[in-house]
């Protein structure tokens, strides 16, 4: 069988966990083959319960404080989130889709460069049209 890096637990998986239901998932193994359904079964469901309790727990926090909100400033922050959580092979995608946003919020940067050092912007938007007619014209003669 081929080993995978281990992942790390999800804020969820923090919440509705216990190191023992930990300890019980890493014994399935060694359990003998016709008590591993029922034990899987009871530590999913022990999950479940405490998945409920926690969302529907009278207390004075909400649900919606449960889980900690995160900041998003980009797409690119919610996939250096889920970064960790993926198979390598799919890590490169990630880094290359990364890349590809970095590289379009430098051209943004650059669709809007300041013309104002060369004076009067009629002048710049007439000479930009005069540059638009001429590109037009080449292109019509192909």
């Amino acid at each position: 069988m081929e080993k995978r890096p281990l992942l790390p637990m999800t804020q969820l998986d923090m919440l509705v966990t216990s190191e023992k239901l930990q300890m019980m998932k890493l014994m399935l193994p060694y359990i003998p083959s016709s008590y591993r359904g029922m034990l899987a079964i009871y530590l999913k469901f022990t999950e479940f319960q405490n998945t409920i309790r926690l969302f529907n727990g009278s207390g004075s926090s909400s649900s919606s404080d449960i889980i900690k909100s995160r900041d998003i400033h980009s797409p690119a922050d919610i996939l250096e989130d889920l970064r960790p959580f993926m198979d390598p092979k799919d890590m490169d995608s990630i880094d290359m889709l990364l890349n590809a946003i970095n590289m379009m919020d430098m051209m943004k940067g650059m669709d809007s460069p300041d013309f104002s050092a060369f004076g009067n912007s009629g002048e710049m938007a007439d000479m930009m049209n005069m540059f638009n007619t001429i590109m037009k014209g080449s292109e019509d003669n192909e």
